[in-house]
């Protein structure tokens, strides 16, 4: 970008602390300091995932796990992050989104707002995707033809088309559908550009999905995330260490 711009976190619980009242003070704020200074702003959209977790998500959903439901393990157990097959969490998510979106457009006819991020490092640590009753049916049924054409693979289950991968490819593919569908209606109301990021998986070997951030846009998944995602402008990759730096000089 050819402007000064800055990443500002706008986290759900922030605007939206009882379910229905939407505060936009704090980002009124922003608007107003970027204008000042004469800042472009980067906003990063933390709701059912930040670095995986939901701890940016209101009160209100956070703790009612029979309404907003978390990820299961095989055994049937919790797991720490939101499942993404939560129709509830999806629409709560995007209402929240949307209403973020609208204020944006009455309030930055300017643009000050130049896109936005939509969720961050989306994934789950410790369990390659979800085990709850509708993911296990899904599973076991048929791979979207888009993603089929997409990737070459064949086959009558998740399984059978991607064999060890399986697991990741199911999760990414549902991350993805879910992700996408808050930026569309977003977009819908205020078309700005929208993006990803990635917390990444080893970038030379390959790695179980049980131990990084799977679902997440990282590299092993890319095409499942274009196929899935196209309302997402940019995948963006997270990078911390030697080895990713390395890893993109090579590309």
């Amino acid at each position: 970008l050819n402007v000064d711009t800055v990443e500002v976190q706008i986290a759900w619980e922030q605007i939206e602390p009882v379910e229905g009242q939407f505060d936009f003070s704090f980002l009124d704020l922003l608007l107003e300091q970027a204008r000042e200074r004469d800042l472009r702003l980067v906003l990063l959209w933390f709701a059912t995932w930040k670095n995986t977790n939901p701890q940016y998500a209101p009160a209100w959903v956070k703790l009612d796990n029979a309404r907003f439901p978390r990820m299961r393990r095989a055994d049937g157990t919790f797991h720490y992050v939101l499942s993404p097959f939560s129709r509830n969490t999806l629409e709560a998510d995007t209402r929240a989104f949307v209403a973020l979106m609208e204020h944006l457009k009455r309030v930055d006819p300017q643009n000050t707002v130049l896109m936005v991020q939509v969720q961050n490092e989306a994934g789950s640590y410790g369990l390659a995707r979800d085990h709850g009753p509708e993911a296990e049916a899904l599973f076991r049924g048929a791979v979207p033809a888009e993603l089929l054409t997409r990737t070459g693979r064949t086959g009558a289950n998740w399984s059978e088309a991607f064999g060890r991968d399986a697991e990741l490819f199911f999760q990414s593919w549902h991350v993805a559908r879910y992700i996408d569908h808050i930026a569309a209606a977003g977009k819908a109301v205020k078309p700005l550009p929208m993006y990803v990021n990635a917390a990444l998986p080893d970038p030379f070997n390959w790695q179980d999905p049980n131990t990084f951030a799977s679902g997440g846009p990282a590299q092993p998944v890319i095409d499942v995330w274009k196929a899935a995602a196209p309302h997402i402008d940019v995948l963006a990759p997270d990078i911390y260490t030697t080895d990713h730096r390395s890893y993109l000089k090579t590309l």
